[in-house]
This record gives C-alpha cells, structure tokens and sequence, in this order.
C-alpha cells in the first residue's frame, strides 16, 4: 500500500473555460510534492459550447467531487482552488466535506457577477424573458493586455440555459456561505468586468471562517482570466505560497 501525502490540491476551473486558465498552477504545485487533481466539469472540453446543453451546476458539482474522492486515495486532506465558478464549486464543496477540506482558494468566485441580468443585480427577474428571446450567450474573452486574447481556449459563448443554471448555482451557493467553516483565501481584482470585485467582501463576510483564518488578496490590473493575463506570475505565486502555508511547506 502506498503512503499517502497529508495534502493534495484539487483545482476547479471556470464556467465555459479550458484547463488553461488555471493549468499554470499545476506545475508549481507538483513541484512541491502534493498531488493534484484538474478535472474538466461537465459539458467542458468540447469542440463546441453545444457540449453544455443539458449540463446543470449540479453536474460540476458532482464531478469536482469524484475528483476529490480520487485525491483522497493520495492524500489525507485536500486543498480545494476554484476560479470563477470553480469558485462557487470550491464553496460548495467546503460546506458539504469539512472533514476532508483543510482549505480553500477562491479566485475570482462567481458570487456576483457584473451583468444586470444576474442574481443580485437590478434586471435580474427579466433573465427568465431573456431567456426566452435569446438562445446563447457571446462571451468573448477580455484581457487587461488584450494582445493575450488571441490564445485564449475558453468558449466563445454558452446555451441560454446553462447559463441560468449558473445564475441559480449563484444563489445556492450565496445562501450556503455561512456553512462555510474552512480557512480560506480570496482572490480578486479590482479590474475584473465579469465578476463583479464586491464578490471578494460577499465571500469574506458570508463565510463562517474564523477572521485570522481568512483573507482577501488584491491584484489591481490584472482582467477575470487572471492566471493567464498580465499579473499572471503574481497571481499563481499568491495561490502556490497560500498553499505552502497550509501544507507546512513555507520557508
């Protein structure tokens, strides 16, 4: 039987993205020894956004979670990454396996989102109207330095309705927060035009977490993709050092 490790890192991507907007912390992680574990959710991965039809937040959900069952079979505890609704996946999954997350790093969590249409936001009660008139969502990709956009791999655009399964994982995780218990870090720029800044003090006072074991880090340039944008070193180096801090590996 193998030995296990006391930590591995689970790492969450976001709604229509590719692995590559969080692929670049694996290597660093691996590097320090912890095993990891980068599952591509439901409807992801495709050669199309039709992929997602069909694909509910609960479908992420349960496949974060398979991930982090496999984990497991490596490591004792798991540190749980989630960008963007990988995000909101992370959340979830600290308020339904407490004893098996030591911590969680949320980048970028979708708690609130920018759009007028979303949860929280003045139009909301005319997404289901929207819905109804449109059959998709344009997301085309946004860069602080916008001469990054040509090698993004995200999605283009999303079916209508997975994008209202978003808006409800939106406010399932929102009444969820205070079942939240783990330490955390949040991350977030002041700069992103998807997920709304506000979402990082949404996240830091809705979570039961303890004050000295939860903090907000700010990055002030850097656009939503921000582990592929122009602070893209500082802002895997602030995931990479959180999870030496936790795994006993700084210094």
């Amino acid at each position: 039987m193998t030995h296990k490790k006391p930590y591995g890192v689970l790492i969450v991507h976001g709604f229509t993205s590719s692995l590559d907007c969080v692929n670049g912390l694996e290597p660093p992680l691996q590097a320090l020894g912890l095993p990891t574990r980068m599952p591509v959710l439901r409807g992801h991965g495709a050669s199309s956004p039709d992929a997602l039809r069909g694909v509910t937040w609960h479908d992420w959900v349960a496949d974060a979670e398979v991930a982090l069952k496999d984990l497991l079979t490596e490591a004792d505890k798991a540190i749980v990454f989630g960008h963007s609704m990988g995000g909101l996946v992370t959340l979830t999954l600290a308020a339904d396996h407490p004893d098996v997350i030591d911590s969680i790093v949320v980048a970028a969590a979708a708690v609130q989102l920018t759009s007028p249409l979303a949860p929280g936001r003045s139009l909301h009660f005319l997404a289901p109207l929207a819905a109804r008139l449109l059959k998709k969502v344009d997301m085309p990709p946004i860069y602080a330095d916008p001469a990054l956009a040509q090698y993004d791999t995200n999605y283009r655009w999303a079916p209508i309705e997975a994008a209202l399964s978003l808006f409800d994982f939106i406010k399932a995780t929102r009444r969820r927060l205070p079942e939240v218990r783990v330490p955390a870090l949040i991350v977030q720029s002041r700069k992103d035009t998807t997920v709304a800044p506000e979402s990082a003090e949404i996240i830091y006072e809705g979570i039961s977490t303890p004050p000295d074991q939860k903090r907000i880090v700010w990055f002030e340039v850097t656009e939503h993709e921000m582990f592929r944008d122009c602070e893209c070193d500082a802002t895997i180096g602030a995931v990479v050092n959180y999870v030496k801090e936790r795994a006993g590996l700084a210094g």
